[in-house]
């Protein structure tokens, strides 16, 4: 085997795994690109939704076990006052917030078939 004959052969080679490649990658073709990045753009959409559920519903314990905390520390009317405002009306609007955005992400789940 001659040079020329190992350099078609190392081209030949490099162009088959070249064509492989963008056979099984969909990234590579053109016109499963564009579909494939929005896939994976959704999917990031998608987490970081799930992440802010987590803070969100993490904040919403937060907050009730402080308000349990100072109405314990203040028998007064103000306790009352805090735990009917910030300890039950605040908190089932951010419990409501929790379940919608649960929902709309189990949408996304549904859309992106993760």
């Amino acid at each position: 085997m001659n040079f020329k004959d190992l350099q078609f052969s190392i081209g030949k080679f490099k162009a088959d795994v070249s064509s492989q490649l963008a056979k099984n990658n969909p990234l590579q073709k053109q016109d499963t690109k564009a579909l494939s990045l929005w896939i994976f753009q959704e999917r990031n959409d998608l987490a970081s939704m799930r992440t802010m559920a987590y803070e969100r519903s993490e904040t919403n314990k937060a907050l009730k076990q402080w308000v349990k905390e100072e109405v314990d520390e203040e028998k007064l009317e103000n306790g009352r006052d805090l735990e009917d405002i910030v300890g039950d009306k605040l908190c089932r609007l951010f419990d409501k917030q929790h379940e919608i955005d649960q929902a709309y992400a189990g949408k996304l789940v549904g859309r992106c078939g993760n």
